[in-house]
């Protein structure tokens, strides 16, 4: 990922792609605190009580409070969230700061990346720091869609023409009611990161933001 670690290469392009089924596929997002841990990464959900889909910018603030806060490409309905030293990064969106809420998130597995440092977490399944491709594709099965980290839309290729460059493939599974898409990163057999994301939200305020609104007069 560039910067914007949650953009344009990732989740305009990728979450926008047309539901597919995948062995991963499940009924739907599970409900926060559904779980026995919390703990634990939940796919399509989050982690529970600390980091999760739908939750308040109140709720994240209260888990962290010294969360980085940063602008995204230039977008008032959207702020990028770094928690670097538990391998967390977050987007946030909403129409105001008051009604923002938690709509992609990522998990930093195997090395540092964008400043974010590797976290601690895993998934239910027990995948992150240390598993490979082999057990990602056991637990979860066939992918929905894969292909190389460098193209946008995962098949579809970079502005350019450019090709995948790393090696590094992002392995695509979504939830069965097409609400959340979720992939994990692999560079040769190691995996180094998840995100995931709801692409209604990415729709809504990254691919087609609102217009904002004018200044007041006389300003």
């Amino acid at each position: 990922m560039t910067r914007a670690a949650f953009a344009t290469a990732v989740l305009t392009g990728l979450l926008a792609l047309p539901p597919a089924a995948g062995a991963a596929d499940t009924a739907g997002p599970a409900k926060p605190g559904s779980a026995a841990s919390l703990d634990v990464i939940q796919l399509h959900v989050g982690i529970p009580g600390t980091v999760w889909l739908g939750a308040s910018m109140p709720e994240i603030l209260a888990r962290f409070p010294d969360v980085k806060q940063l602008p995204f490409a230039n977008q008032p309905y959207v702020i990028r969230l770094q928690v670097p030293s538990e391998g967390i990064s977050a987007l946030a969106m909403g129409d105001t700061p008051a009604s923002m809420t938690i709509e992609s998130i990522g998990f930093n597995f195997a090395e540092p990346y964008e400043g974010v440092q590797a976290g601690p977490w895993r998934t239910v399944e027990g995948i992150g720091a240390g598993s490979n491709v082999n057990e990602l594709l056991e637990i979860y099965g066939k992918p929905a869609e894969s292909g190389p980290e460098e193209r946008r839309g995962m098949l579809a290729p970079a502005p350019g023409g450019a090709g995948g460059g790393s090696g590094r493939v992002r392995h695509l599974y979504r939830s069965a009611d097409g609400s959340v898409a979720t992939y994990f990163v692999v560079e040769g057999s190691r995996v180094l990161r998840m995100a995931m994301s709801r692409p209604a939200a990415i729709e809504r305020y990254i691919l087609k933001p609102p217009a904002a609104s004018p200044p007041p007069a006389g300003r």
